[in-house]
């Protein structure tokens, strides 16, 4: 079981980021471990398919939703973007106090190509 590691981004300024991997996420959720998920695509992505329980609280938003995601415990954000978009909602939510979030790497596209349940 891997913790959540930090991922530190060169070539032009990608903010670091505390990580996980599906794998671990994944056990979080069958243990009934306290975890919120936040999905940051648009609406009708999240509509066609998103992690079991994921908020759905889009990128575009987060800046007038962000106090839709409780503090604790540990906040999973995720998306099918770029690394350093999820790393810009990473940075936000830490400017705004979160301590306990990481990124899910791979993002929804690893979740699915380990064939882990998704809600539609």
């Amino acid at each position: 079981m891997a913790l959540p590691t930090a991922a530190h981004g060169g070539h032009g300024g990608v903010p670091g980021v505390a990580t996980t991997e599906p794998d671990y996420l994944k056990w979080l959720l069958d243990s009934r471990q306290p975890v919120v998920v936040v999905d940051l695509r648009k609406p009708q992505e999240f509509r066609g398919g998103h992690l079991p329980g994921a908020l759905s609280v889009p990128l575009a938003e987060l800046d007038r939703r962000f106090g839709e995601i409780p503090t604790s415990p540990m906040v999973v954000l995720y998306c099918q973007c770029p690394i350093h978009e999820a790393a810009t909602a990473y940075a936000f939510l830490e400017s705004k106090g979160y301590l306990n979030h990481v990124v899910l790497e791979e993002g929804y596209d690893g979740w699915l190509r380990r064939r882990y349940p998704v809600t539609r």
